[in-house]
């Protein structure tokens, strides 16, 4: 046989080669569509776009993402996870969601001075959630009023635009018996009616743990995560009170702040998360199959791809550290008795106050507190009697332990007040607003001492979150403290 000949009996049929190219296709499309979650793991880091300018609102850097068609909102209203299944496999839909990236691994947080203000960014940042999206909810207290309202409905057009949320409440014994002496009602029956609407996108969870954090976090697919965190509880009650919150964004800050609350990632969800991408080569000619696990493979991503130890880092080195208590049972002994042990879990909040207030770098400290007990009372001497000078901050009629603040604020006056003549540094004033803030300001005023560290100036520090200087916070309540040293706030 010629050498034509054999090359020629090598050429399939151009049947065969039309059924080989169509073959290719499909193959190149499974590998495509099963490698896109991972792709948008990186989007931020691959990301062509430069961050917006600050001055601009949150409203004009997302106007993109709110272009859809009226049809693409019809569909979304009637069934979300459907819409989110085509608006994801869409790519006129996708680039409607603008890939954000911030020039800085952890860019200045931004302090929040008010009830209002909060709300008014939480309900920002939920609006600002797109399709496979996922937002997370924590509160102590969910009161009745227009601005819960607010938040509750900003939880319900997330959802009907396929977005995730995961909300949770106190609904413990001990917040049960602060609402019976306040007299005060809870709307925890309004997330788990929204959990009823959305069964496939919201989660309620009450706490049966005592669980004082307040935080939001939103984790985004296409665009920068963002958290919200600080003293503020939600109801219209608490809208004259003082009070302070944070705003932060970031994969590094808001994966350190996720795995301060849910612990690093690697539990039941990553499990599955892992399972689904060993399982990616299945059946390679059914397509939507594979399109089913990518979506799945997706959701979970989303929260947990930066809950870790190294955005832990990455977020210290850029001045923000959280720091949490976090109980994980109940104790009938230390229930009655707080100052004999805490309840079982770990509670490192009261630690890191502690060493703020022995930091030698600082020698001035300003101090907001809305409760303070015996216990609060040694954490500030330790500040005090190394000469520190302090300025406290404390309500003068706070809404409850009106007498553990007057006996705390009469002891430190005793022994530390600078109006008493006996050397002390304590200058104490009281607030006629309700005071409901927790915030820790410690400076240098000996510029020749101030240190520098990964590029921060050390001449000034805050600690503010949702921790009492009680004895209760410090050992049997879930709390989230940040220590931030960025030299914005």
């Amino acid at each position: 046989m010629s050498a034509a000949a054999g090359l020629a009996s090598r050429v399939p049929p151009t049947s065969h080669r039309r059924r080989a190219v169509a073959s290719s296709s499909r193959k190149r499309t499974t590998v495509s569509t099963t490698t896109r979650a991972r792709a948008v793991e990186d989007a931020n880091a691959r990301a062509t776009t430069s961050t917006p300018p600050a001055d601009r609102s949150l409203s004009e850097r997302t106007r993109g993402t709110e272009r859809a068609s009226d049809a693409a909102r019809d569909a979304m209203a009637r069934n979300p996870l459907r819409s989110f299944d085509d608006a994801w496999w869409n790519p006129s839909t996708r680039a409607l969601t603008p890939r954000r990236v911030a020039s800085d691994p952890v860019p200045p947080v931004r302090l929040l001075t008010c009830y209002d203000e909060t709300v008014d960014v939480i309900v920002r940042e939920v609006d600002a959630t797109r399709f496979g999206d996922r937002v997370e909810f924590c509160v102590y207290v969910l009161e009745p009023g227009a601005s819960a309202r607010r938040v509750l409905d900003a939880f319900r057009r997330a959802a009907a635009r396929g977005v995730r949320v995961d909300a949770s409440v106190d609904c413990s014994v001990v917040s049960a018996f602060t609402r019976w002496c306040e007299g005060t009602e809870s709307w925890a029956r309004e997330l788990k009616e929204l959990e009823d609407a959305f069964p496939k996108l919201v989660r309620f969870a009450p706490r049966e743990q005592p669980t004082h954090a307040k935080y939001l976090m939103c984790h985004r697919l296409n665009a920068l995560p963002t958290a919200v965190f600080g003293g503020v509880n939600i109801g219209d009650r608490f809208r004259p009170w003082r009070d302070f919150s944070i705003r932060a964004e970031g994969r590094a800050a808001v994966g350190a702040l996720a795995m301060r609350v849910n612990g690093p990632a690697g539990g039941a969800a990553d499990r599955v998360l892992n399972d689904l991408r060993k399982d990616q080569r299945g059946d390679t000619h059914d397509v939507r199959a594979v399109r089913d696990k990518t979506l799945n493979t997706a959701t979970l991503t989303v929260g947990s791809r930066d809950r870790n130890a190294v955005s832990d880092k990455i977020a210290r080195a850029g001045g923000v550290k959280f720091i949490t208590n976090t109980p994980t049972g109940f104790d009938v002994v230390a229930y009655a008795a707080p100052w004999a042990r805490s309840f079982p879990g770990s509670f490192d909040v009261l630690p890191a106050l502690m060493k703020l207030m022995r930091d030698e770098r600082y020698d001035e400290f300003i101090v907001a507190a809305a409760y303070v007990d015996g216990a609060g009372v040694k954490v500030l001497e330790m500040a005090l009697e190394r000469g520190c000078a302090m300025t406290l901050v404390m309500p003068r009629n706070p809404n409850v332990y009106h007498d553990a603040n007057r006996k705390a604020l009469k002891a430190l006056e005793e022994n530390h007040s600078a109006r008493n003549g006996n050397g002390g540094r304590l200058r104490a004033y009281l607030c006629d607003d309700m005071l409901h803030a927790k915030v820790f300001l410690g400076r240098n005023t000996n510029t020749a001492k101030t240190s520098i560290s990964r590029g921060i100036k050390k001449d000034r520090v805050a600690m503010l979150g949702s921790c009492n200087l009680k004895r209760r916070s410090f050992g049997q309540f879930a709390e989230l403290n940040a220590l931030v040293s960025q030299p914005t706030l």
